[in-house]
């Protein structure tokens, strides 16, 4: 049986992989390599509306699948309306799914991401 981590790799990898060839690969390489650093320092609510206020939707998507959350929406809704221990389970959730996608998004894209 799969560990937890294994799941998300497996699952950010796929995702991941999605974005070879994309005219915006070096766009989402370089959310994706900043999003773990902005989590940890403004908190799940707050990078999740900086992403989106950035257009970040590919990476939104990608985040909620990984993290097991059905859509982008919920995954807001959640961010910014659960119980503290709710959100700080997310927020972990949360924290190790984008750093899969960090791991992914520089092994397999191009680009520099500025």
């Amino acid at each position: 049986m799969p560990t937890r981590e294994q799941v998300r790799a497996q699952c950010a990898y796929s995702r991941v992989s999605i974005h070879k060839g994309q005219a915006y690969e070096a766009k989402y390489q370089g959310f994706a390599k900043r999003f773990p650093a902005l989590l940890q320092t403004c908190g799940l609510a707050q990078a999740l509306a900086f992403a989106e206020a950035k257009k970040q939707t590919a990476y939104l998507e990608d985040l909620a699948t990984v993290i097991g959350t059905c859509n982008t929406a919920s995954l807001t809704e959640n961010a910014r309306q659960n119980e503290l221990s709710s959100y700080q389970k997310l927020s972990r959730d949360a924290m190790s799914a984008a750093t899969w996608l960090k791991r992914y998004a520089e092994a397999l894209l191009e680009g520099d991401g500025q």
